[in-house]
């Protein structure tokens, strides 16, 4: 599977239409990608939360219309990053918005939405402003013939630079040390009172059973995709109710500050490791709302390699994947089975 993450900069001065316009052509210009990734609110400005309800619309609103034919164009899967979504009704804490990703198909179809679980804030921002999610979600994705097996021709990133697919270390730009593997971490399968839901685009059953306690296998040629944003990477328990669901791979788009980066990137190798499942993740470049952003999206193996990293400013890395590696670490080194929680 061929993953094109955009790590997208913009500044308080870019009108939203014109931002909107700018990543659609990003997008577009992905040709041969499986999967494209935006970042966390990127329309709205993560961190200007005083325009959140003025820059609010529904999952039929300006951002989807562009990239829903950004996708259709490029002819991948798009993960839009997230909106701050205006659907019409209030929720159950009378706000009526809440953060919500967005996932098209090749055909520029919405087929999966993910509304933010836990808000970042601490009593403000956030909490403050918007509705907390309460699904649990996972998508089941029809890649068709190229999602196996996938061997990379080349590991890119967008200022030309092409690096020997034997060696892509080489086109991370952190050092190792800061990414230095840490003690595999135990994740706990709390009990809760959130659902989950399996969304399934034309998928037929899958027909290989538990996963070494890592949900019902993907049909070929499809892959389960585990949705997230942002402050839900610092809770693992979300991460192994994918798990459990079959997920095969981590999706996170995220508006991660500098100051913080160190846990950003701890983290997206923790829930590598723990689960097994690749981690692709998408954080913000530059300054808005006064707010330094952390950069640094990655692409993490199943083992919690860091395969791929982007750095600070905004570029795109594009990386081929092999699904096959989380079944095959799985197997390895099947610490999934000996869950007792």
């Amino acid at each position: 599977m061929r993953v094109a993450v955009i790590q997208l900069a913009y500044t308080d001065s870019e009108p939203m239409g014109a931002r909107i316009e700018r990543v659609a052509s990003l997008v577009e210009s992905q040709k041969g990608a499986d999967l494209v990734v935006l970042p966390e609110l990127w329309s709205a400005g993560g961190f200007d939360y005083q325009a959140w309800n003025e820059k609010a619309q529904s999952v039929e609103g300006p951002v989807a219309r562009a990239l829903s034919e950004a996708a259709a164009n490029v002819g991948a899967f798009v993960h839009a990053g997230s909106i701050i979504e205006k659907p019409g009704e209030k929720g159950p804490e009378g706000r009526g918005l809440w953060n919500t990703s967005l996932m098209f198909d090749r055909d520029g179809d919405l087929v999966g939405t993910y509304r933010k679980i836990h808000r970042f804030g601490f009593g403000n921002g956030e909490p403050k402003l918007l509705e907390a999610g309460e699904e649990v979600i996972v998508l089941d994705l029809a890649l068709g013939d190229r999602a196996g097996g996938a061997m990379a021709a080349e590991v890119a990133v967008d200022d030309g630079a092409v690096c020997d697919p034997a060696n892509p270390e080489a086109c991370v730009e952190a050092s190792q040390s800061e990414w230095a593997m840490g003690a595999e971490l135990a994740g706990v399968d709390l009990d809760g009172d959130m659902s989950i839901s399996s969304e399934v685009d034309d998928a037929p059953a899958a027909s290989v059973a538990d996963d070494a306690r890592g949900g019902a296998a993907a049909p070929d040629g499809h892959v389960k995709v585990g949705l997230s944003t942002c402050y839900d990477l610092r809770f693992p328990e979300l991460y192994r109710k994918q798990v459990d669901a079959g997920a095969q791979v981590f999706v996170i788009p995220a508006a991660w500050p500098a100051a913080r980066v160190a846990a950003w990137r701890t983290l997206l190798q923790a829930r590598a490791i723990e689960n097994q499942v690749f981690v692709i993740a998408c954080n913000t470049a530059g300054t808005h709302a006064g707010t330094e952003m952390g950069g640094n999206s990655a692409i993490v193996a199943p083992t919690g390699e860091v395969l791929a990293e982007a750095g600070r400013g905004e570029r795109t890395i594009t990386l081929d994947i092999d699904l096959d590696d989380v079944a095959a670490t799985r197997q390895a080194f099947p610490v999934l089975s000996d869950r007792r929680l």
